[in-house]
């Protein structure tokens, strides 16, 4: 219904912005990536979606249309609700979540609270929409990632290295066993 708000920012928190078009203040629930990009603006735009449900009209915002697009795909996932979908584009970006889609990594999608089991279906269900909408990984990561990789890469962040530090890494090592692609990806680390 709506496409797009544009207006000034009568307000904004972590996860909500108020826009007034002409006079009306209209409320969108946001992102936190979102927010940190609207902040400190005077005026912006809001590509939208309007949630219909018995007892509610909800409006969602969204800085850029591939947040928006990304949002539209998590909320396909049975199990995924627009409330949870924000919350992944709150922790991920829309590269990190085409990354970890494409490559099957489901632990990436565990770390955001309220996920749980439903990672691994948005990694099934996903990947082939993904494919088919041009959302492109992360420039360092490949697509296909073996069972070592991925073990390893859940090694590295158990140690304390940032997820994508450590999938960097990771991807950088010829090792066919996740003991041997830890220790040489920890050698990579130190020399970033």
């Amino acid at each position: 219904m709506y496409e797009y708000l544009h207006g000034k920012l009568a307000y904004t928190d972590k996860n909500l912005a108020i826009i007034d078009c002409g006079g009306v203040g209209y409320k969108c629930a946001i992102s936190q990536m979102t927010h940190s990009k609207i902040r400190e603006e005077k005026e912006t735009t809001l590509y939208t979606y309007l949630n219909v449900k018995e007892d509610a009209l909800d409006l969602y915002g969204f800085y850029g249309k591939d947040e928006r697009e990304m949002f539209l795909l998590l909320i396909s996932v049975n199990g995924i609700g627009p409330r949870l979908a924000l919350a992944i584009l709150s922790e991920l970006t829309v590269k990190e979540i085409s990354s970890a889609i494409l490559l099957g990594d489901f632990l990436t999608f565990k770390k955001v609270s309220g996920v749980g089991a439903k990672a691994e279906r948005i990694c099934l269900d996903l990947k082939k929409a993904v494919q088919k909408t041009g959302f492109e990984p992360e420039n360092d990561y490949r697509v296909t990632q073996s069972s070592a990789e991925i073990d390893a890469v859940e090694i590295l962040v158990q140690l304390g290295y940032q997820r994508q530090t450590a999938k960097k890494a990771v991807s950088r090592c010829p090792a066919d066993n996740s003991q041997d692609i830890v220790k040489q990806a920890l050698k990579i680390i130190a020399n970033i």
